[in-house]
């Protein structure tokens, strides 16, 4: 035995219980977020760690620090370990505070956090990082635990989670139900759906669905090529004459603004397309652009982000149905058109099962 778990089991069955730290990690390096989108919007540098942590506890106005990892202190609850006579695996809720909607933006931004790695790690407080109890000008000025001895590894085993989906959401708090490893089989959670005259492909992926071309419609299938309005009045069309090459030819959103520099902060004029790419190579499904029409022209870009101001922008999405699909992949639109031989790919296969009749020169 250790001499870590030795300590740890001398804590567990001591007279004189210590404090039991529960502290939380969402590992969401599957999805790789653009961060800069929420340095640029809300002044929050996130920096490069893709690994949330949490505490419910605080150290003064400090976060908690345990195996050199700093401890966010947020309210965080789980409930349901409770394992079921019938065999049944844990599903266990995490519940996260959402101060002023900050958590919401971020994981409506990032897919509900699906498959998202969750870890419960528990220690007691003699065994926090010495960190901790850093209080310059007093006797305990070199930073030691006075509760024990500083351990890393004096802890309960870590219970490690995936998100299965988000349960619920309001301007408090977000609930995620979770499952275990051993549910997953090697396949991601939730699997696909297959619904029949519904495409189940990621809508601009460079798997499946593919399309390259400009933006088409919005999700309520209002149009964004021959002409559009909003609420505010405005109306204007892409002109596909400025991107020849679809989504090749548009940049990235910018909080300078168009043609803006940081010392020329600038805004977007109406008809400007945008794209958002997530930073993550790695994975296609979860690196595939949004795409935004300006449906109201504006003189400083970062006062009206495309993923949360909805009156200057204007998503371009898929609805997922046939009709949508020949609207992007038939003769006459802007998809993958072949320049050299003069032909279109056609719908993709995986969309709609026996869709060959559906190709452009069936249409």
């Amino acid at each position: 035995m250790s001499k870590a778990q030795s300590n740890f089991n001398k804590a567990l069955v001591s007279l004189t219980p210590d404090t039991l730290i529960d502290l939380y990690e969402i590992d969401f390096s599957n999805l790789q977020p653009n961060f800069e989108m929420f340095k640029d919007v809300l002044g929050a540098n996130f920096g490069a760690d893709t690994v949330y942590r949490f505490c419910p506890m605080k150290n003064s106005s400090n976060p908690v620090y345990w195996q050199g990892k700093a401890f966010q202190p947020l309210p965080v609850a789980m409930e349901g370990f409770e394992q079921q006579g019938d065999g049944r695996l844990p599903r266990p809720k995490i519940t996260i505070a959402n101060p002023e909607g900050l958590l919401s933006k971020i994981v409506h931004a990032n897919f509900d956090f699906a498959n998202c790695k969750v870890t419960r790690k528990r220690t007691f407080a003699r065994f926090l990082d010495d960190d901790n109890f850093i209080d310059p000008g007093t006797k305990n000025d070199a930073g030691k635990n006075p509760f024990g001895e500083a351990d890393p590894n004096s802890h309960y085993p870590d219970d490690v989670f995936f998100i299965n989906k988000k349960s619920s959401e309001n301007k408090n708090i977000i609930q995620f139900e979770l499952v275990s490893s051993l549910e997953l089989e090697g396949t991601e959670v939730p699997a696909r759906i297959v619904l029949p005259n519904y495409c189940g492909w990621v809508y601009r992926c460079s798997i499946g669905c593919g399309y390259k071309g400009l933006p088409i419609e919005t999700a309520s299938t209002e149009s964004l090529t021959s002409g559009f309005s909003k609420e505010s009045g405005s109306t204007g069309t892409v002109v596909p004459v400025r991107y020849p090459n679809g989504i090749d030819d548009v940049d990235s959103w910018s909080s300078y603004g168009k043609n803006g520099t940081e010392v020329d902060l600038r805004g977007y004029d109406l008809g400007d397309v945008v794209k958002i790419t997530p930073r993550n190579a790695d994975n296609p499904y979860k690196s595939t652009p949004s795409v935004f029409v300006c449906v109201q022209g504006h003189a400083l870009a970062s006062a009206h982000h495309p993923f949360f101001d909805k009156n200057f922008w204007a998503k371009d999405e898929c609805n997922k149905t046939l009709e949508a699909c020949k609207k992007r992949f038939s003769p006459g639109s802007l998809s993958d058109y072949n320049k050299i031989d003069k032909t279109y790919p056609g719908i993709r296969f995986g969309g709609f099962p026996g869709t060959d009749k559906h190709r452009p020169e069936a249409v």
